[in-house]
């Protein structure tokens, strides 16, 4: 902590580069803020059951948005181009294969306002919805038969939360309305 604190001064400091460098010196600048939040940057790799490719999440700066966007990614291991597998506008996250290898689920907010598992074969096409849980889901597994999907969610809302939500009767003492996460199948 106490070495980056004095390098994110150091970038805020000098932002055009070295005292005495001008921009058209041809010297290199240093990174500003900017520059470190347009790097791209690389999660959650999974691979596939059979050792030969690999799913990873490639997080990228969407300043329109004002958010980094994930889309999901595939390599092989034998070398090759990766092959971006997702497009959503929102973005994708948490690539989870299959047991058997032949496709693979993750998590995504397209239609609704809640996170969904889709589902996507390793050959590409269109993603298809697998849950239509009441509220975002996470953390998805797949069960190692490969016949069913664990995720975590939390518990629905009431219709009387749902009423007080429409006319913005949401406000609440803290922890007063905990609610609780479950294992879903």
């Amino acid at each position: 902590m106490h070495r980056i604190l004095p390098a994110v001064v150091l970038l805020i400091a000098i932002p055009n580069g070295l005292p005495g460098q001008t921009p058209d010196s041809g010297a290199p600048r240093a990174m500003t803020l900017v520059d470190l939040l347009n790097l791209p940057s690389i999660g959650d790799p999974q691979l596939s059951p059979d050792g030969r490719r690999v799913l990873y999440v490639l997080w990228t700066a969407d300043w329109k948005a004002n958010r980094r966007i994930g889309h999901i990614w595939r390599a092989g291991m034998g070398g090759g181009a990766p092959v971006q597998m997702t497009t959503g506008e929102r973005g994708e996250s948490s690539p989870r294969w299959s047991p058997d290898g032949t496709q693979f689920a993750f998590v995504a907010t397209r239609d609704p306002d809640t996170a969904q598992i889709y589902l996507i074969r390793d050959a590409g096409g269109e993603a298809r919805r697998l849950t239509h849980h009441a509220t975002s889901v996470s953390d998805i597994a797949w069960a190692p038969t490969g016949d069913a999907m664990y995720f975590l969610a939390d518990e629905p809302k009431t219709k009387e939360e749902r009423d007080r939500d429409k006319v913005k009767d949401d406000v609440f003492a803290f922890d007063e309305n905990y609610r609780q996460r479950h294992l879903w199948r």
